[in-house]
């Protein structure tokens, strides 16, 4: 019973990449019993069970596995209107969890009770030697179907959680390729405005707005690069530029394509000069880049980039005053000639 991201619908594989983030932020366990009962809370389509699920993560003890066998059993056990094969697979997968832990269940308890029936008769001070030996060998047959019976559970709860597993990579595959840039493999877009989000709250929880810069670069003259070579050689450009500012990236930096030739870079913990060294650093290497067309080996000649940076305001500007004071300082930076690095100092000496 296989389950597939490809099958699940748009709106369940969004809801399943943010189980991974709240998994992994509020430590949950990740069994598949728990990836069921907070899909379905995100999916929203019991009310009910909603509301009984938001008073549980109200509580000062919040969420636990316990709860969330209570809340199956009470909500979803004789549910079936699942409306896509995907959370049709799921509520089998959850419900043969299920029907295996309640079997184990009722065998331990009816073992229990055997074990206890023999301390029982253990008890008596008139036991014989006959009755003693086939009370003993009952409780090692007991005490060994128990162990079994443990065995056989965990294998059955090994091979679901296996099973989720899987679908967690695949859900954590899926979101990486949805974040990347296919041809440069940088972020792409989307992973560009989720970090700038991310990092100017971050800056701003911080206390720091003023340690986060914007680099933006793109490179000079690539439109005519393209005419001139074609596109397919423009991309090997593109692809060489992408990996030659990850071959030097930092841990606190995060490099996305932000369109077309251009490229941004956002560098926590850091200050304009930092910044300014490290699109220079950048600069100069593509400048003494020698590119070959491999078809001929021919030199594409000189390839430059230019560069404009700002540094973060905090709470007074949007993210898009933001991004616009790095993007006008790379356009002084055209202006000015080209294959240089502009900083927002540089518009501010231009404008006064």
């Amino acid at each position: 019973m296989l389950l597939d991201i490809n099958d699940a619908p748009e709106k369940s594989i969004r809801i399943f990449n943010q189980l991974i983030d709240i998994f992994e932020e509020q430590s949950i366990n990740p069994s598949p019993l728990n990836y069921f009962i907070w899909y379905e809370y995100y999916k929203g389509d019991n009310p009910k069970f909603r509301q009984e699920m938001d008073k549980i993560l109200n509580d000062p003890f919040g969420y636990h596995d316990r709860l969330g066998r209570r809340l199956y059993d009470e909500f979803f056990a004789d549910d079936d209107t699942a409306d896509n094969e995907f959370d049709k697979a799921l509520k089998r997968l959850i419900g043969l969890v299920i029907k295996k832990m309640n079997i184990w269940s009722d065998k331990l308890a009816e073992q229990s009770k055997q074990l206890d029936q023999c301390a029982t008769s253990l008890n008596d001070p008139n036991i014989d030697a006959e009755t003693l030996k086939a009370l003993t060998q009952t409780v090692q047959t007991t005490v060994s179907s128990m162990q079994t019976s443990s065995e056989d559970l965990q294998k059955e709860l090994m091979s679901s959680n296996e099973e989720i597993t899987r679908l967690r990579k695949q859900l954590i595959d899926t979101k990486a390729q949805v974040m990347m840039d296919e041809l440069t493999e940088v972020g792409n877009r989307k992973a560009f405005n989720i970090a700038m989000a991310e990092m100017m709250d971050t800056a701003q929880a911080n206390g720091t707005p003023d340690s986060l810069a914007l680099i933006m670069t793109d490179i000079d003259h690539f439109k005519r690069f393209n005419d001139n070579f074609g596109h397919l050689v423009g991309d090997s450009v593109l692809r060489y530029f992408a990996n030659l500012m990850k071959k030097t990236k930092q841990e606190n930096e995060t490099i996305c394509r932000y369109g077309g030739e251009e490229f941004a870079i956002i560098v926590a913990d850091t200050d304009l000069e930092s910044a300014a060294e490290r699109a220079e650093t950048i600069r100069h290497d593509i400048e003494n880049a020698k590119l070959k067309r491999k078809d001929s080996a021919k030199e594409l000649g000189k390839i430059t980039a230019s560069f404009g940076i700002a540094i973060y305001k905090g709470m007074e500007e949007t993210v898009d005053e933001f991004i616009k004071r790095a993007d006008d300082a790379l356009y002084l930076a055209k202006e000015k000639g080209r294959n240089q690095v502009k900083t927002e100092l540089d518009l501010e000496e231009t404008s006064s």
